[in-house]
């Protein structure tokens, strides 16, 4: 028997759908900087940002914010220095930012930047320019933010799931609120957390404002008006 590649989303949801009910999960193969995607993800009651990207952050940033829905963001790291020509693991570290609506979000964290949408929208669109620009030494910092390693995501991804119990069925000795941000390090055999009145939040003019024209007040998602 051949075997048919199927998409990420699409055997998730059938896997979903194996220990619930045919039709629980809905995949939807595109990006999450589409109009569909926007519009589905609105229709949520929690948002799991598990994306690899800054451009798929920022996204799912906007649109808890633009909808007040709760967002839950992880990412895992690796990083690496050359030492005698050959690389060398620094650490191992994991992030989860818990953002909920009205306090800060995760650009007001930096989790994405202005120079790290550059950075990718580049690397994506001409991939010889950036390459040149970083060895120019005019991008820096710019970090793959997906490895590969099974044990780490999944240590992240219970973190992640215990984040939102957390908030669902308080459990905690401290009050969640002291835990807006989760790092751990496996290097370094260490947690740490940071609370929400430690991130300075920006005024947010997304806040609340729905689907209203233009989607996210992005001009990309401005409709055309019909002509006479």
């Amino acid at each position: 028997m051949r075997n048919v590649a199927k998409l990420k989303v699409e055997m998730l949801a059938a896997a979903i759908e194996t220990y619930r009910r045919p039709g629980i999960a809905r995949a939807l193969p595109t990006k999450v900087n589409t109009r569909e995607a926007i519009q589905a993800v609105a229709q949520c009651d929690v948002i799991f940002c598990c994306v690899d990207s800054q451009v798929g952050r920022m996204f799912a940033d906007k649109v808890a914010a633009a909808f007040l829905i709760p967002l839950f963001d992880v990412g895992v790291v690796i990083p690496t220095v050359v030492e005698n020509g050959r690389p060398r693991i620094v650490d191992v570290c994991g992030r989860i930012d818990y953002v909920q609506p009205g306090g800060s979000t995760l650009g007001d964290r930096q989790v994405y930047t202005p120079q790290g949408l550059y950075a990718e929208e580049l690397r994506e669109s001409d991939p010889d320019a950036f390459a040149r620009q970083v060895k120019d030494g005019y991008i820096k910092g710019v970090v793959e933010e997906a490895p590969s390693v099974i044990t780490l995501n999944m240590r992240a991804a219970s973190t992640l799931a215990n984040e939102f119990v957390a908030r669902a069925y308080p459990y905690r000795l401290e009050p969640n609120h002291l835990y807006a941000r989760t790092m751990f390090s496996l290097a370094g055999c260490d947690e740490d957390h940071t609370a929400e009145s430690e991130f300075d939040r920006a005024e947010n003019d997304l806040l609340g404002r729905g689907a209203a024209e233009p989607l996210l007040n992005l001009p990309v998602f401005r409709k055309m008006r019909k002509v006479a």
